[in-house]
């Protein structure tokens, strides 16, 4: 077992950073800087990480080592994302661990199956609320822009807000997309601005 000085003194190394101590330190050259051998470690656990528990094919986002952008929005709608992106929520494409929906379709446009891009992007009954905050989005995949940019995120934001997007079923009565109740939804939402 190896052992660690850490803030409690001397502690054993997790079975992962054991591991990636064995890997690093052959290959250790006395110049090395902590950055350096930092970014190394990172790489090696998400390779580890990555073997060990693949993604399922239906995730088009890959796991990081950072936090999310999108984690300086309130907790509810960051919550919100992360269970959209990874396709476990309450919108009706989604499969979900408790429901027992047969229907797939959106109740308000019953149009197409209500994906994440769909309730985003596609939806006509939500069409007032995305020319009002999303006219700059076109793309929600993995690499859009609307992942690393602060106010295209805040539009995002204010946009799942005000449409109730993926919110749980009786939470509060799902409002119409109208302008007034997509103005008065709005002004309850922590902006990056």
């Amino acid at each position: 077992m190896l052992l660690v000085c850490g803030p409690g003194g001397f502690e054993p190394l997790p079975v992962t950073s054991q591991h990636l101590l064995c890997e690093l330190y052959p290959a250790h050259p006395p110049g090395r800087s902590y950055p350096q051998l930092k970014l190394q470690c990172r790489s090696l656990l998400m390779k580890e990480w990555e073997e060990a528990a693949p993604d399922p094919a239906r995730f088009p986002y890959r796991p990081s080592l950072k936090p999310h952008r999108f984690m300086g929005l309130n907790k509810f709608t960051a919550g919100r994302l992360h269970q959209m992106r990874s396709g476990k929520t309450y919108l009706r494409a989604h499969p979900s661990w408790n429901d027992g929906y047969t229907l797939t379709t959106y109740p308000r446009c019953d149009e197409a199956p209500e994906t994440f891009e769909q309730a985003i992007l596609h939806c006509p009954a939500k069409g007032p609320a995305r020319t009002r905050h999303l006219q700059c989005v076109s793309n929600i995949g993995p690499d859009a822009p609307v992942w690393s940019s602060a106010p295209l995120l805040g539009a995002l934001s204010h946009f799942i807000s005000s449409t109730a997007t993926a919110f749980p079923p009786g939470m509060f009565s799902r409002p119409s997309c109208s302008s007034s109740s997509v103005s008065s939804l709005s002004s309850n939402v922590v902006s990056f601005s």
